[in-house]
């Protein structure tokens, strides 16, 4: 007698999308893909060169009004880390502000809350220290800052929480807006995310998995996939999601290169970036891919 397919886990069917380990097709692992959605990268509608001196650029994010980008990067020469806004049509700085703390000179991935930017300023190394920084939109100043005991490379903000991850996104984190820690999450896929952004959906996330690219749309705090958006590179081979990226409106912007940095303003139709708190399932989800640790 014919044995029964079997079952197949969220492993098998995340291994086919570069977040697990080998495992088998099977009809039943192929049923499975309609629990997450392949997107598509909308069309290229322009490319802004950033007119400033940026070195290493890591983070983008806009203003309400999609008219202002602000940008942070490293010198890493000088070992200073820059804040600096431009205007959107052009590209050309409207300001520009060192934020390194003593040995904490690498900026990060930053995401705003009404009128105030969250940033994390890092250590240039791993399993480090970081300060987040709630910078003033309009003038750049300091408002408030806290530590963190680890690297942390990129940060979202909602209305209530702050989220972040740390270098190559091994674990996410939530913070109030005060710096409390409420919860860090490990990650186990493969994906190295650089930037990231709260939206009406879930959590956007930028980043690579090996020399790929991808825009993904996680749940918050199970961090379960739910779409994927593969992306290709610049003209001048860079992967398009290797630093920055960015919801503005419906447009998507992604700043992968160094000197001389652009944006590259792609057409989106995806879920609209919220200032609204994660929400609070009555029982969290398991997974075998994560699990809250103290």
């Amino acid at each position: 007698m014919a044995s029964a397919a079997p079952t197949a886990s969220r492993r098998a069917f995340l291994t086919v999308l570069g977040l697990a380990g080998p495992a088998l097709w099977s009809p039943a692992v192929r049923a499975q893909q309609v629990s997450v959605r392949s997107g598509s990268l909308g069309a290229l509608l322009r490319t802004v060169t950033l007119g400033a001196v940026l070195d290493h650029p890591q983070g983008i994010t806009a203003s309400a009004d999609g008219a202002t980008w602000f940008v942070t990067s490293v010198l890493r020469k000088e070992q200073k880390g820059l804040l600096v806004s431009f205007r959107a049509s052009d590209g050309g700085q409207v300001q520009r502000v060192e934020v390194q703390d003593g040995p904490r000179y690498h900026p990060g991935g930053l995401g705003r809350l009404g009128d105030t930017l969250w940033l994390p300023v890092a250590e240039y190394r791993r399993a480090s220290t970081s300060v987040i920084q709630g910078r003033d939109a309009k003038t750049l100043a300091v408002r408030s800052s806290f530590p963190v005991a680890d690297h942390i490379g990129a940060v979202a903000a909602t209305s209530a929480a702050l989220i972040g991850c740390n270098w190559d996104a091994r674990t996410f984190y939530e913070w109030t807006l005060d710096g409390r820690q409420s919860q860090a999450v490990e990650h186990d896929g493969s994906a190295r995310y650089q930037d990231l952004q709260w939206t009406s959906d879930g959590l956007l996330a930028g980043g690579l998995i090996g020399d790929q690219g991808v825009v993904d749309l996680l749940e918050w705090p199970s961090l379960d996939l739910k779409e994927r958006i593969v992306v290709g590179k610049t003209d001048r081979g860079t992967v398009l999601t290797a630093e920055g990226m960015a919801v503005s409106g419906s447009e998507l912007l992604l700043m992968p290169e160094d000197d001389p940095s652009q944006v590259f303003v792609h057409r989106w139709a995806g879920a609209a970036v919220s200032e609204a708190p994660p929400t609070r399932p009555n029982e969290p989800e398991k997974s075998l891919f994560k699990k809250p640790t103290p």
